[in-house]
Formats: C-alpha cells, sequence, structure tokens
C-alpha cells in the first residue's frame, strides 16, 4: 500500500472499518439528509427522462403522421399541395375556435373544433363510445352532419348522444364522444372542449371565410421513417417564402417537451438547496459523532498515531457513509418512475371507469404507461 503523508493509507481504512462495526448511531441524521436530497434530484431526472424517451418513442402515434405541415389562414398552393403528396400518405385536417349553441339559442359553448378527412389518423387508434368506424360516425345523416363530442361539452351545453346543435349555419348532431384523439397532444393546448367533425360539415358551416382564423394541418405518412429529416430540409429549401410550420415525430410535442425540461430543471434546483440546507444538518451529525469519540482519538493519540492518521481514519467512515446514503438516495431515485407510473395508471383507470369528463384532454391510453 502506498504510503501517504507518513502513514499507510490501508492501515486507516482497516481502522475505519473496526471501528464502524459499532453501527452507524449517530449518523441517521447524516443518512437522512444526503439520501433524500439525492432522491430528489435523481428522481427528478429520472422522471423527466422517463416522460421525454416515452414521447420521442411514440413520436409516431403523437403527431399522427412522420412529418406534418401547417399553415396559418390559408390553404397549401397547388405547387405546395402536389410536393406534399409526393412524400406519401397524406392526412388533411383543419383547426379553429368556434361557437356551438342549441338550436333555441337557450345555451352555447366555445368549442376547439377540429375537421378531418377520411385517411386521418394515420397513426395511432382513435377511441370513441360507441365504437365504430370513425368514417360512419362523421357521415351525414338526413341533412345533418354526424360528430364526436368531449364530454365536457356535452355537459356545458346540457345535451347528450343523438341531440343536435348548430355550428355556423349547419346542423350537427352529436353521434357520440371522444375517448381518445391519438394527436392532442401535438396539437397542443385545448382552450375549450373538443368537437370533431368531418371537412364536409366544416365546409356546409360556412365558418371558414376571409379573416377566420384557421390552421390547415397536412400529416404525412412516408414510406422511409429514416428519410424524415432530409424531406424537411427539402421542403425548407424548395419553398423557403411558404411560412408553414414543419414538425416531425422526431419532435412530435415541442411545447410539453420544453415545458418537462423546465419542470425537471427547477425541481433540480429545488433539490439541490434542499441538499445544501441539509448540509446544517450533517454538519451537525458529524461534530456530534466526533464529540462522542473523544476517548477513541485519546486512545489512537496515546498509542503513537499522527493527528493525520487520525484525521483520514474519521474522513474514510463520514465518507463511506456519505456513500451509503448516496447509494439509498439513487435507488429511491430510480423507483420514482415507477411508482408514478402506478399512480398514472390509478388515475388512468379511473378514468375510464368514470368516462369522466376531463377525456377531452385527451389523456394518453393506459397502456403507454
Amino acid at each position: 500500500m502506498r504510503a501517504v503523508g507518513g502513514f499507510r493509507l490501508g492501515l486507516a481504512f482497516r481502522l475505519a472499518l473496526r471501528e464502524m462495526r459499532g453501527g452507524l448511531r449517530g449518523f441517521y441524521i447524516f443518512l437522512a439528509c444526503v439520501a433524500l436530497g439525492t432522491a430528489a434530484i435523481a428522481g427528478v431526472n429520472s422522471l423527466s427522462q422517463s416522460i421525454t424517451g416515452s414521447i420521442a418513442s411514440q413520436g409516431r402515434e403523437l403527431l399522427a403522421g412522420d412529418i406534418r405541415f401547417e399553415l396559418n389562414n390559408r390553404v397549401a398552393t397547388d405547387e405546395e399541395k402536389a410536393f406534399i403528396d409526393s412524400l406519401g400518405t397524406v392526412a388533411v385536417s383543419s383547426g379553429l375556435r368556434s361557437m356551438a349553441r342549441l338550436p333555441d339559442g337557450s345555451n352555447q359553448a366555445l368549442v376547439e373544433l377540429k375537421a378531418v378527412d377520411g385517411a386521418y389518423p394515420l397513426y395511432g387508434t382513435f377511441e370513441n363510445e360507441p365504437a365504430a368506424p370513425l368514417g360512419d360516425m362523421l357521415a351525414e345523416n338526413n341533412g345533418a352532419f354526424n360528430a364526436l363530442a368531449a364530454p365536457l361539452l356535452l355537459d356545458r351545453l346540457g345535451v347528450k348522444t343523438g341531440d343536435e346543435i348548430l355550428l355556423g349555419t349547419a346542423r350537427i348532431r352529436i353521434a357520440g364522444i371522444i375517448v381518445r384523439e391519438p394527436d392532442a397532444l401535438s396539437d397542443g393546448f385545448g382552450f375549450a372542449p373538443r368537437l370533431l367533425i368531418s371537412k364536409q360539415a366544416l365546409a356546409a358551416s360556412g365558418l371558414v371565410q376571409t379573416g377566420s382564423l384557421v390552421e390547415h394541418t397536412y400529416k404525412v405518412k412516408v414510406a422511409d421513417s429514416s428519410s424524415v429529416p432530409a424531406l424537411r430540409r427539402q421542403a425548407e429549401e424548395k419553398f423557403p417564402q411558404a411560412g408553414w410550420s414543419v414538425r416531425t415525430s422526431q419532435n412530435a410535442a415541442p411545447a410539453l417537451t420544453a415545458n418537462i425540461t423546465r419542470f425537471s430543471q427547477f425541481l433540480t434546483l429545488v433539490g439541490l438547496t434542499a441538499l445544501i440546507v441539509g448540509g446544517v444538518g450533517v454538519a451537525n451529525a458529524v461534530r456530534s459523532y466526533l464529540d462522542s469519540k473523544r476517548g477513541v482519538i485519546a486512545t489512537f493519540k496515546c498509542v503513537g498515531a499522527p493527528a493525520s492518521m487520525v484525521t483520514t481514519i474519521y474522513l474514510i467512515q463520514i465518507l463511506l457513509i456519505a456513500l451509503i446514503g448516496i447509494g439509498i438516495g439513487l435507488v429511491l431515485g430510480a423507483l420514482i418512475p415507477f411508482i408514478v407510473r402506478n399512480f398514472l395508471l390509478a388515475s388512468c383507470r379511473y378514468r375510464r371507469r368514470s368516462n369522466s369528463t376531463r377525456a377531452h384532454l385527451a389523456l394518453p391510453p393506459c397502456s403507454a404507461f
């Protein structure tokens, strides 16, 4: 063993281990401070990486496509549409906010309107009740267009499945309720419950006029997903003045990912602050422990141990106990994503059983957790 400062480090290590045979009495606060601080930091980062990893791995389903082109207040030109169609299978949708009202005008509510074509969704599964093909649920029936609504909209208007509402100049029949919308996260935060209709119903409503705030979205399913970055660059180079927002499945929900990153950074800072504050408890625990070891320290000095040897013995003990606390904290931090997952599963099952009016938020299905 290499000599360090006139004594052997191996001897100091053996003496430190022998003295620790009596247990960790006096170091429980020390362990708790280190373990909790480490668990907070590790847990936050583990949970953040777990969520962002899930978003990245399910990018296609969250985007309902491999690449997404969004235009505000205008549709794609013939040249732009031809380019998008050349990339693969295309699903076109339009989104805007509007007022849905009862036929007698006694009540109305703001809705997040989404009009889709027959190709929607390209990835993922749209779930509705009663269970039926989406095309059949949105078809025209006896002069009224069918629609699917979030449960919250039914509560606000005081209507039920089978009733009719007015949307612009079109009569809309509520054919069912939305259980899960696969691309809701990529569409961004909604200020009102969702109302899903067909493109034909949107045209009949007369809501799309000059000055209307409409988002036209073109989602593409390509044959080779590895070509998506090149296709995005090609679109930006070929149509530099198009003014469209291009998003790929690798970044399906950028707003959500950015919020998770900021939130995890904030919680990490909180954890570091707690760990620093816990340093006061650590200092007090170390001081109390050393005070209780005065007799042992005096014995070491009497048998000729230099001050550097005594310092190293107790430094090794403190470092070993700190490592134990860090290990406990890392284990707890690694378990936090699984604990949160169980809570999310329980919440998901409750939401399914109760048919909660919060279903319009389009939380992921239970199988996603």
